[in-house]
């Protein structure tokens, strides 16, 4: 059948079949039987399992008119039948891909007008005919411009209590909101995706059409550790609409509801009964014109911005110099020249504090400095530096408690074995963090350790040097000009909040900042299980990318950012990934001595890997260059890598703490620097494309690879999960 002799609509397919097996029969009957079948066979086609038998359109969208809009379909047993699967936008063919190894295909175009638009996948030949359809479909909702009310899906996926109010039964609500100019949309958070239930009680309850949003816990790998994710999922899913241009200004659940988070949101939470009596008084009009506010704030302002913006909750500050530092030992020499330069205050945040050389060295310099007369203050994460953990204190820092001058301060520590539970082990203080009288910030991914400050031309190498002694690849990034102030004060929060003593706000700590250079940057700041500021950056930069993405990082890709970067080859942006060896290496590929959970971790990461370099990810394992001290065999290393940098089109750079996988993007505290500034970006990444120049190519089809692949899947059907990383 050529495709346009296909049947258009999923129910007439379904008719043609009945009537061919019941000839005779009334069409009345048919009718009934195929928009039954059909209702069914759209059901399938939403269960997550059964899609990844019999195929089916992933999930509905939301967008606004012009946006890049990903539209992705699993294919099933229909993969089997052709080489094309061809994507639908109500009649209209909005795009083709070929059918490869993979079960998922998807494709990137714009949204059309405003509108509720219905997604189609079609399998073809490669003659370009239709030879089948995947089952079901799925819904395109474009805003229009119109405030968009949130409908939770928990007031009609259960019994409506027995004294709810006269008249404030949430189906007169849903039509009061419509009335009053309210575009609609269902969504759910939840631990299990209920995708297929909700989509059965709309038809059921015959609700009014919209597109539903899901946010499944279990599809984010977040359900082993039995959290109740719901308020920050809330948070996530509406600044991500907004940064789409769809204007969210209210949520329709079982109560009203004023607090903080919806506040800094900016929505109104309302129960039913509240929506029909402010829509009767006709009080929607805050509402509308915040949505007009909306639109006119977002044509003002630049995509990269108004993403950040609205998801990270970062404000761009202009006039400042930064400079990128990925040299372990250039980064030493800077760290201790600024702390000799120092008149007034030194602040120091660490998430590991290590014994070692740089650990000894470091407490030194402070030391000296606070003789001089320098205030020293001193943070760290007390679980990971050992510091105030049942009743444990770190020897290397008892130096520094002992002097006058200088304050140390530990982060959630734990007093007692009653409070050894997985929120007090896994939300720490990620941050690592310098700053020098207020003037001078250091913002990075090194910890106080030997592996992040010592250069690879510094320490010895045999073939039986251990993994800990060998330098790792990291970055700081060094800040002046008034963005300073932000990181002084990020810093003062967390000391205060830590019962830390007063700091006094004087012209010694926050003083007037002038403009130190042209380029523009902005401090994101992550504080763990409150927000995704750090998750919503990554995926901002992603999404306004063009032509290229560098992405430096060595751990579990968390799952919304793996999406991000299939979002980016569906529309050829080039991804170059620079990673390492959580083991190190030698030239050869095999392992010096090493730790078994590292060996493991590494297993793990490059299981995790695998998918993203099917889909067209350059990977590249760092190699750095020959030294005379290195006389492993074949006289080069791949070590680990510990960076964190995304550079995207050579515009805009984040460097800082913040890892791209689950355990940052949620639990843990993390601040990046994004900087905003051409010049910056290029030489960050020229620097990185030398790294990659040097490095060995992780080609799936490579007897490297190949060698370990059975570990890799030993391992990753083992590992607890990536939140355990």
């Amino acid at each position: 059948m050529k495709d346009d002799e296909a049947p258009r609509d999923l129910g007439e397919r379904v008719w043609r079949i009945a009537a061919t097996i019941a000839e005779g029969e009334t069409r009345p009957i048919l009718d009934a039987a195929a928009r039954s079948l059909g209702a069914t066979l759209d059901r399938w086609g939403r269960n997550p399992s059964l899609r990844r038998l019999l195929g089916g359109v992933q999930r509905d969208v939301l967008t606004s008119p012009g946006e890049r809009v990903e539209l992705a379909a699993t294919l099933g047993v229909s993969a089997k039948l052709g080489s094309y699967a061809r994507f639908y936008v109500d009649d209209e063919v909005v795009g083709e891909v070929p059918i490869g190894s993979a079960n998922d295909v998807r494709i990137m175009t714009r949204a059309p007008e405003a509108g509720i638009h219905r997604v189609a996948v079609k399998v073809c030949n490669d003659k370009g005919e239709v030879v089948s359809e995947v089952i079901g479909h799925r819904l395109l909702l474009v805003a229009n411009g119109r405030p968009v009310v949130l409908v939770h899906v928990g007031l009609f996926l259960s019994e409506p209590p027995d004294d709810s109010p006269s008249g404030s039964s949430p189906i007169e609500a849903l039509h009061a909101l419509l009335d009053a100019g309210f575009e609609l949309v269902y969504f759910d958070i939840h631990e299990k995706n209920r995708d297929a239930l909700i989509h059965k009680e709309l038809l059921k309850q015959r609700l009014p059409r919209g597109a539903i949003l899901v946010y499944s816990a279990e599809e984010e790998e977040l359900r082993s550790l039995g959290v109740d994710f719901v308020g920050m999922f809330a948070s996530t899913a509406i600044r991500r609409l907004r940064a789409k241009g769809v204007p969210v200004t209210a949520i329709l659940t079982d109560r009203d509801e004023e607090s903080e988070r919806s506040r800094a949101e900016q929505v109104t939470v309302m129960a039913p009964s509240t929506a029909i009596s402010r829509a009767l008084a006709g009080e929607f009009g805050p509402e509308t014109e915040q949505a007009a506010q909306f639109a006119r704030d977002r044509k003002g302002s630049s995509p990269l911005d108004w993403r950040l913006d609205q998801t990270t909750e970062s404000q761009l500050v202009e006039g400042n110099a930064f400079h990128a530092e990925l040299d372990n030992e250039k980064a030493r020499h800077r760290l201790f020249a600024a702390f000799e330069q120092a008149a007034s205050t030194i602040h120091v945040q660490f998430y590991m504090v290590r014994p070692s050389d740089f650990a000894e060295l470091l407490i030194v310099k402070l030391i000296q400095r606070a003789r001089a007369g320098v205030k020293v203050r001193f943070m760290v994460d007390a679980l990971y530096s050992d510091e105030e953990v049942l009743g444990r204190l770190n020897p290397l820092l008892l130096s520094l408690r002992e002097e006058d001058n200088i304050e140390v301060l530990a982060v959630n520590p734990i007093e007692s074995r009653k409070q050894v539970d997985v929120f007090r082990l896994k939300k720490r203080d990620h941050r690592k963090l310098v700053i020098i009288d207020g003037e001078l910030a250091f913002v990075s991914g090194r910890n106080a350790g030997d592996e992040y400050f010592s250069g690879f031309n510094e320490v010895p190498v045999h073939d039986n040097t251990r993994h800990e002694s060998i330098p790792w690849l990291d970055a700081h990034v060094e800040v002046s000009g008034p963005l300073v102030r932000q990181v002084q004060e990020t810093f003062m929060r967390t000391w205060d909040r830590q019962g830390g003593a007063p700091i006094p706000p004087d012209r010694h700590v926050l003083p007037e900042l002038e403009a130190s250079g042209s380029a523009a940057g902005r401090l994101v700041v992550h504080r763990g299980l409150a927000e995704t500021n750090g998750l919503a950056m990554y995926e901002a930069m992603f999404d306004v990318a063009e032509d290229h993405v560098y992405i430096v990082n060595d751990f579990p890709i968390v799952p919304a950012l793996e999406r991000a970067i299939y979002r980016l080859l569906a529309r050829d942006v080039r991804v170059m990934l620079l990673t390492g060896s959580a083991a190190t290496r030698r030239d050869d590929g095999t392992f010096f001595p090493a730790p078994l959970h590292r060996t493991l971790f590494e297993y793990m990461v490059k299981a995790k890997l695998e998918p993203l370099l099917q889909a067209g990810v350059e990977a590249y394992e760092l190699v750095p260059p020959p030294s005379p001290m290195i006389v492993a065999r074949g006289g080069r290393i791949r070590p680990y890598v510990h960076a964190k940098i995304v550079s995207v089109d050579g515009l805009v750079t984040s460097i800082g703490s913040a890892n791209l996988d689950a355990t940052a993007s949620f639990w843990e505290s993390e601040a990046n620097i994004v900087v905003q500034d051409a010049k910056f970006a290029s030489g960050v990444e020229a620097t990185l494309q030398k790294l990659i120049d040097g490095s060995v190519v992780l080609d799936p089809e490579s007897e490297y690879w190949k060698r370990e692949r059975a570990q890799r899947a030993v391992v990753a059907a083992l590992w607890p999960g990536t939140l355990y990383s």
